[in-house]
């Protein structure tokens, strides 16, 4: 396992810290996103902080402005993602998830057999000035004067990728979720599509959609990442839900074609072909600067889980880059259930980052349930892997 060190202390007894880190530029300037949460899904006061020297001296927080916004005719939440920076075009990107409730019943979608309110749409702030909403299907445009329009809000849902990645010529890639359904077998909550940045254009191009039956996932595909492999080749992963005919698993789609064309749907295996488990939780991709090598960060289960957890233990492990798949021999734990926490511990929703001094892999975690008495009371710990 390993070690763990105690990064931001929890503020109550039902109030949980989480925290998100990324470089901003192409040195060691730093920001983190923090936000507090007492119920799940539900997060409060968005405040970020800046250091220029690599995390060794911070910036006073700063409550994020405009995070939540209620107008006429309904309210707005937008979510701030990670920066994301392009060392080939010394591009920034930023991702941003904006979250409409009109108020109104035909704005409705399907998400895991519930119907929800509101609708989500992904943006990308380039470079701190251009706001690009991502689209994979014919729609307008968001506009501030007018932001329940019903046609913008019914085309190009979409929930946020995990992160994004970049190709040798500077072709930035970014996996979502989309919303809409193409027939009758698929989930209007869980399809993926692999949006891509052109260099020369600077437009932001889509590939087909792809989704699996309620039969292999009974809540679609949801927080898919993305990693550039040694090939070329581009490998988009996302997490899926168990169903009575198939456990929990994670699943891949594979690109080609610079990202044109995603194949149908997978299973993620290990490189002997073997399965495992996994419930429906996040995972991303780190490539090491130090070795070369892709990493991957994923709750890994003995049992077949049961919808979102357990999500422990939690583990890190090489990519098979020419077999696309995990390496089963080089699975290391990150961190697992002590026999003395409760079985409710998730391990998940962390933030990954490679130090640019040191070129450790560090994980920024809230290990949300390791109270018994406070399920909410969850702190932020720093793990920190040393690629060989």
């Amino acid at each position: 396992m390993l070690p763990r060190e105690l990064y931001l202390s929890a503020p109550g007894n039902d109030t949980a810290l989480w925290c998100s880190v990324s470089y901003t530029d192409q040195k060691l300037k730093r920001e983190e996103i923090h936000r507090t949460s007492g119920e799940s899904d539900a997060y409060h006061n968005f405040q970020r902080r800046v250091s220029r020297d690599n995390g060794k001296t911070w910036s006073d927080l700063q409550m994020l402005p405009d995070v939540t916004s209620q107008l006429e005719g309904g309210g707005i939440v937008n979510y701030p993602g990670g920066y994301h920076f392009d060392p080939v075009l010394g591009n920034s990107y930023q991702m941003k998830m904006r979250r409409i409730w009109p108020g109104m019943e035909i704005y409705t979608f399907n998400w895991g057999g519930h119907a929800h309110p509101f609708n989500d749409h992904v943006f990308v702030i380039e470079n701190d000035e251009k706001e690009v909403l991502l689209r994979y299907e014919n729609g307008p445009v968001f506009d501030q004067e007018n932001p329940f329009d019903p046609e913008f809000c019914a085309s190009n849902c979409a929930y946020f990728g995990v992160a994004m990645d970049f190709a040798s010529d500077g072709t930035a890639y970014f996996p979502i979720v989309c919303h809409t359904a193409k027939d009758d077998t698929a989930h209007t909550s869980g399809g993926i599509v692999l949006m891509r940045r052109d260099p020369a254009s600077g437009e932001w191009l889509t590939s087909n959609q792809q989704y699996l039956s309620p039969e292999r996932t009974s809540r679609g595909l949801l927080e898919p990442d993305v990693a550039v492999l040694k090939n070329g080749n581009i490998l988009t992963v996302a997490r899926g839900n168990d169903t009575p005919a198939c456990p929990g698993r994670k699943w891949f789609s594979l690109s080609t074609d610079g990202g044109e064309t995603l194949s149908p749907v997978e299973e993620f295996r290990y490189d002997d072909g073997s399965s495992f488990y996994s419930p429906s939780s996040i995972h991303c991709f780190q490539r090491s600067s130090k070795n070369g090598k892709l990493y991957w960060l994923a709750n890994i289960t003995p049992e077949p889980p049961e919808g979102s957890g357990p999500r422990y233990p939690l583990y890190i492990a090489e990519i098979d880059e020419t077999n696309v798949a995990v390496r089963k021999d080089s699975l290391i734990e990150v961190d697992v259930r002590g026999d003395d926490e409760p079985n409710v511990l998730q391990l998940s929703n962390f933030s990954v980052i490679e130090n640019r001094e040191t070129l450790d892999i560090e994980i920024y975690l809230t290990r949300l349930g390791e109270d018994p008495e406070h399920f909410w009371h969850a702190p932020v710990y720093r793990y920190s892997f040393s690629p060989a």
